[in-house]
């Protein structure tokens, strides 16, 4: 991604000074010390290179108060600071931009009226490119179930990962412990150590503008997210009598007679975590690897389709195999209940909502979906960048 320069501007100057003269009848005295001359300085320094977009700019005169600063940027455009109380110092209020030239002239005046003049130009630092954050769950959502870990994703690497995780912020009400915990060089998930409370507030904060992740990769801007958590959706089935019950904030609400994958296509066991729906889908082997002329290959449409893996296992409307719900295992390894229990958990399950296997002899992988929570605390934590 190529850097870019904001356009955020805005006007800032110091308010100017004057003196006024005195006049006297009497004779004059001996002739005092003349006046220090003030002295203004600049900090980074005027000529300077490389400069941090977050880093303060600080004007500040010594023998003296400032009477007038003014920074400038592309197209003359000013950038806001502010003037201390005793008029001694002025410093930037606006994060800069990269790649740019800025130019600043100060004047200062000192006890006796004379002028001072700093003028120059520093040029902020040149990434080699820049990173953009996306996170999940996205502002659209509102609310999430109690199993929903934040997700944020790099379009590139990070290799100062302990410096961008310092950079991530999780605040909640009511207050939650929670721990960031990294997949892979682009990707950190952030999660507590029990599913979210519900009527929990989250806000997260991905403040990396004007930070260096590491190879002079730079972050192109924060993003900011709000989201609620709502009742707590747990969907549970065991191999042992394939039947999908749903608790509601603990309580049994349905049981709906399920067929799992068979032999060859078992449904992994593990915590799984609903992360897409359809109303309608078209399931298509070829895109998991089968070709669909395969013996084993198939392209169907289904109805209620609720994503709860990357590898394609959904719970879905599957009515050719409704005499063996409840019974025997038959699909590819997709949850298969009637229309009008997929229905019913495609209109009640969202994004975060928790479908709990057991029983079945495999194993889900924790990167096959939003599998966070098949990774023990301990191990999880281990993961961390500060940890």
């Amino acid at each position: 991604m190529s850097a870019s320069t904001p356009a955020t501007s805005s006007t800032s100057s110091a308010s100017s000074t004057s003196t006024t003269a005195t006049t006297s009848t009497e004779a004059p005295g001996p002739t005092g010390p003349a006046a220090p001359a003030a002295v203004v300085s600049v900090d980074p320094p005027l000529g300077s290179g490389e400069i941090a977009p977050l880093a303060p700019l600080t004007v500040s005169v010594e023998n003296g108060t400032l009477t007038g600063v003014a920074m400038t940027g592309p197209g003359g455009a000013r950038v806001a600071g502010a003037l201390s109380g005793d008029g001694k110092s002025w410093q930037t209020t606006e994060r800069l931009g990269y790649d740019t030239i800025y130019y600043v002239a100060a004047t200062a005046a000192n006890g006796a009226g004379a002028a001072a003049v700093e003028t120059g130009s520093i040029r902020t630092v040149a990434p080699r490119t820049l990173t953009m954050a996306s996170l999940l769950p996205s502002e659209s959502m509102g609310s999430v179930g109690v199993g929903m870990p934040i997700v944020v994703k790099f379009d590139e690497d990070i290799e100062d990962k302990a410096t961008v995780e310092r950079r991530l912020t999780v605040t909640t009400t009511p207050a939650v412990v929670g721990v960031w915990s990294w997949f892979g060089d682009r990707e950190v998930h952030y999660r507590p150590q029990e599913y979210w409370t519900p009527g929990t507030q989250v806000v997260v904060d991905v403040e990396i503008y004007g930070i260096n992740v590491g190879d002079i990769i730079y972050g192109q801007e924060d993003r900011h997210l709000e989201f609620v958590i709502h009742d707590a959706l747990v969907a549970q089935v065991d191999n042992s009598d394939l039947t999908l019950r749903v608790y509601r904030n603990g309580v049994l609400e349905r049981e709906m007679p399920t067929s799992m994958g068979k032999e060859g296509h078992l449904t992994p066991s593990g915590t799984y975590v609903v992360m897409q729906q359809d109303r309608r889908y078209t399931m298509d082997s070829s895109t998991y690897g089968t070709p669909i002329d395969d013996p084993d290959g198939y392209r169907t449409e289904v109805e209620y389709a609720s994503r709860i893996s990357y590898s394609g296992i959904f719970v879905h409307a599957a009515p050719w195999s409704v005499a063996d719900q409840g019974l025997r295992n038959v699909s590819h390894g997709c949850l298969n209940v009637n229309t009008a229990n997929a229905g019913y958990f495609y209109e009640n399950f969202g994004w975060g909502d928790i479908v709990q296997v057991t029983g079945t002899g495999v194993a889900l992988r924790a990167t096959d979906g939003l599998g966070d929570w098949n990774i023990s605390w301990a191990e999880w934590i281990l993961g961390s960048a500060l940890s």
